[in-house]
């Protein structure tokens, strides 16, 4: 029972983080590090993963499952951006053996990083003249490559570098929540294809861990998009740098 209790802790960090730019894998580090819970084959965090990837859905069931206006996921125009957007990801992910980073001091290092980068990037913002397109997603895919190291926030990198790029703000939001959808679906499947599966988490855990996760993720993606009607990015640059320092 402690252990699902565990579980269900981390699934809602993850939740609650993963849509913050706060880094839901940094969080996942230093929380699976405080609850002493180890995995092996298959990650609690893709588990996590797939709960949010849930509550994007629900979120975004408007515009996701649809392709009648070109912001719409399945309208063609969306597809190839997501497709420009995901290659330097997978080119990251075979370069870097990027499992070695995920410890406790690393992480450390990274939360800090990632809350200096989005506060300069919010101080940027509207740099520059963007539009949504083959260009302007392939640097978005820079900015997401990066997050794959732990501490790193994917979302935090590719909305403060969209706003910085000029890109109209909600759609940069929900074009950022689009963007983890591939890269979620392929990270799944490489877990599949080369770990040992999900045999480390027994069932009961993994629904708690997944139900968590995906309650708290569709909560904290609704704060969120609220939250930047009238707030800017730099106060969760500040949260990373504290939680760095006291971590």
């Amino acid at each position: 029972m402690n252990e699902l209790i565990n579980y269900i802790i981390l699934g809602i960090i993850q939740g609650l983080t993963e849509f913050f730019p706060v880094s839901s894998s940094g969080h996942l580090v230093l929380f699976q590090d405080y609850l002493k819970i180890t995995n092996e084959g298959a990650s609690a965090e893709i588990i996590a993963h797939f709960g949010t990837l849930f509550s994007i859905l629900l979120f975004y069931r408007s515009s996701f499952f649809s392709s009648t206006n070109e912001d719409d996921f399945f309208n063609i125009k969306t597809i190839k951006l997501l497709a420009i957007s995901t290659i330097p990801a997978i080119i990251f992910g075979l370069i870097f053996d990027f499992e070695q980073f995920f410890n406790y001091s690393f992480v450390q290092y990274s939360l800090m990083a990632n809350g200096f980068l989005i506060i300069f990037m919010s101080l940027l913002k509207n740099s520059f003249s963007f539009d949504l397109n083959l260009k302007s997603a392939l640097l978005l895919g820079l900015f997401q490559s990066v997050a794959i190291f732990p501490g790193i926030s994917r979302s935090g990198m590719v909305i403060s570098s969209a706003l910085m790029l000029g890109l109209n703000k909600e759609k940069s939001i929900q074009y950022c929540f689009f963007m983890v959808v591939p890269i979620i679906i392929l990270s799944i499947v490489y877990e599949l294809l080369f770990s040992s599966g999900f045999e480390a988490i027994n069932i009961v855990d993994g629904i708690g861990l997944f139900v968590s996760s995906f309650i708290f993720g569709y909560l904290s993606l609704y704060f969120l998009v609220q939250f930047l009607k009238k707030f800017d990015f730099w106060w969760f640059g500040l949260y990373c740098i504290i939680v760095s320092i006291i971590s």
